[in-house]
Parts: structure tokens; sequence; C-alpha cells
């Protein structure tokens, strides 16, 4: 997709994924500014790809001990995340299935049908996402599903930006501003990401995103983080919603240097933000990753997985050790705190807390989340 303004846009049917996303900056300089492979065979491989630019979902973020209980009966799901936790719908969730897809009108929509027990889930799903370029430089991404069972649906996009460019690296990432309209937001304690059940206000903590400010001023250096749980943000915030309803003002992002813009609006309650503190952990525990990787037959697509692996060995920690970088398109290195992502959702883990908004999705009802990436440039900084 490509508009006037010269923003262009590629996904693909891999997860529903945002492949690339390409605008010019102030100069007119014009930069990939998403992180990204060039190769089907990295993106399908959960060994080097953590989720990167794919839909998220059943059920986006994580949800404690695997474990649900809807109408009295317990559920457990797939664990993928610190050896106990469900993560982003498993080890085959929406972001690892291929997605059916066809052109209309101005749009692109893509469609997914998730059988019931999919990663321990109750209730078949199917979901639709429509990705729409608009004139005005906006991609709005619309979201909906229904099912055949009461389940729990939680779907966001997960693209990791860097507005100097994917390959700019953390120096550069440093150097943006971001503000978050957000006053609250779900506890999690220094060793667990996962909410505690706990809402606090953010002010007068380092939490406190409402007011512009760079990021280097919140993540002193990389080898002291003040930001909790030490591996900078991955938190949910509890976005503040406008008096008439409907899509929200989210976030902004800004790179003063490059002078783009981004802004986030959305219909849902909160919003996680992750600085790619986690990016280069990518091997996923509890259920062995290789395993899944080997396992997963559903689609065509996926004969060349063993092939793949052993291509991609350079690209791999061996076993025990963290990986230093992934290695991304065009030869990039993608490191620690390289770049950001701002994911509108529900509250994370809301299943298992009654105050928290529900998540359950009813057969006869239709899901709803309406996300707008909103581009532009910045040819003077005010603030």
């Amino acid at each position: 997709m490509i508009n006037k303004n010269h923003l262009e846009i590629t996904v693909i049917s891999w997860g529903a994924t945002i492949v690339s996303l390409k605008y010019p900056d102030k100069f007119g300089c014009v930069a990939d500014v998403v992180l990204g492979f060039d190769n089907l065979e990295s993106y399908i491989n959960p060994k080097i790809n953590p989720f990167i630019g794919c839909i998220l979902g059943r059920c986006a973020n994580r949800i404690r001990d695997s474990s649900i209980v809807i109408k009295g009966t317990t559920y457990e799901l797939t664990k993928n995340d610190f050896g106990k936790h469900h993560l982003h719908g498993g080890t085959k969730g929406f972001g690892r299935q291929l997605w059916e897809s066809h052109i209309d009108g101005c749009s692109v929509v893509m469609t997914y049908l998730s059988k019931d027990g999919e990663e321990g889930y109750p209730g078949a799903v199917l979901s639709t996402v429509r990705f729409k370029l608009m004139p005005d430089n906006m991609l709005e991404i619309g979201i909906r599903a229904t099912t055949t069972n009461s389940t729990i649906v939680n779907i966001s996009h997960g693209s990791l930006f860097n507005l100097a460019g994917h390959d700019a690296g953390k120096e550069e990432l440093m150097k943006h501003k971001i503000s978050l309209n957000c006053d609250r937001w779900t506890f999690a304690d220094y060793t667990d990401p996962i909410p505690t059940g706990s809402i606090r206000g953010v002010g007068g903590t380092i939490m406190d995103l409402r007011v512009p400010k760079f990021l280097e001023s919140y993540i002193v250096n990389l080898r002291k983080l003040q930001v909790p749980p030490g591996e900078g943000y991955d938190h949910n915030f509890c976005v503040t919603p406008n008096w008439h309803g409907g899509n929200a003002y989210v976030a902004q992002a800004i790179h003063p240097k490059s002078g783009r813009v981004l802004e986030i609006y959305s219909n849902q309650p909160g919003v996680q933000f992750y600085t790619g503190g986690r990016l280069c952990n990518t091997s996923e525990t509890g259920n062995n990753s290789a395993s899944a990787y080997n396992d997963s037959s559903n689609h065509e697509e996926e004969y060349k997985e063993e092939k793949a692996v052993d291509e991609m060995e350079q690209d791999v920690a061996p076993e025990g050790e963290l990986q230093k970088f992934i290695s991304g398109k065009q030869g990039a290195r993608y490191v620690k705190h390289c770049a950001f992502s701002i994911q509108p959702q529900n509250y994370p883990n809301a299943i298992n807390y009654s105050h928290f908004p529900c998540s359950i999705l009813r057969p006869g009802d239709v899901y709803c989340h309406d996300l707008i990436y909103k581009f532009g440039i910045q040819l003077a900084n005010y603030m």
C-alpha cells in the first residue's frame, strides 16, 4: 500500500505481519521504520522472531500460570513465557499462522479461523483484520472476531518501531520523545511482568509519561536502568478515555532529528509500552520451542522449517546463552533497546481479575478493536 505522500506499507499473510513501513523525514529522506526480516524463513522461526510486526492473539500479552476459568471450567493454555505463563496466544498463536487474504478496494483484508482447543482455548474464533492506508497518512487496522463458545479474546498488533530507521539502533531510540495518555498503570513487581491486580497512579513516578520526555531521561543507560524490572519498559498502562467514547488518543512518539512523528489511537482500555529489553531473548520456554516449531504442520508453507533452522543457525545463540542481536532486514543487527512497541489492548491477565475490563467474548457478540497509526512530520521542535 502506498499513498501520495510516499508512505509505503508492506504486509504479508504470515501472522498478518507488517514487514516494512517507509516514509520520508523532514529532509525528504525515506527510511523503513519497523523491524523485520528479509525472508519468510526468519519470520516462521520462533527462535529468531519474537512476535515482530505480527498480530498478537488470540489473547495478547500474558496470562499468569497459563490457566483460565470460564463458566466454572478450567482451561490449561500453552506455557511459552518464563516456563509457566502464556504469552501472545502461545507457540502457534495468531502471529504464527497463515491468514487468508484478499484486496478489497483500498484495503487488505486478512482472515483466520482458530479452531476449538487451539493452544488450549475453548471455542472456535473467526478473526478478520483490515489494513487500510488513508491519504492523510493514517494506517487503520480494524480487528473483528466472533466465537462459537465463550472464550477470551484480546487482539493487538506488535510492530516494533524506530523512527530514525529500523537499523538506527539503541542510541537513536534513546533520542525519541514518548508520551502516553495514561494516568494509571497495572502494577507489576520487579521479578514478574504480569500485573498483580493493583492499579496505581503514575504521578510522581518513573511511570508518568504524560509529558513528552526523551527515553534517555527515563532509561539512564543500558548498564543501570531506572525502569523496573530492570529490562526497560514492558508494562501495561490504563488509557485515559475521551468523554465521547470511541477511539481515544493513546500515545505519541517523536524523533526530533528526523522530524518523524507517530500518533496512536485505539478503543481499547489499556496499552502495553515496550522498549525492547527482552528483544534478543527469543527462545521460548515451557514447551520446547524447537519441538513446537518442527511439529507445525497446518500449512504447506511450513515444509521448509527444518531447513530454515539449519540456515539460520548463525542467528541463534548456542543453547544456554543469550543472543547478542537478531539479524534483521538488509543486514541490520537488532540489539536490546533498539526499538519500541506501543500495543493498545485489554489489561494483561484480565481474565483472572474481576475488577479488570472483561476479556470474555461470547457467542453472538463481536470483538471490535480499531487501531490507528498516524504518521507525520514535525519541522521544528516547539516543546
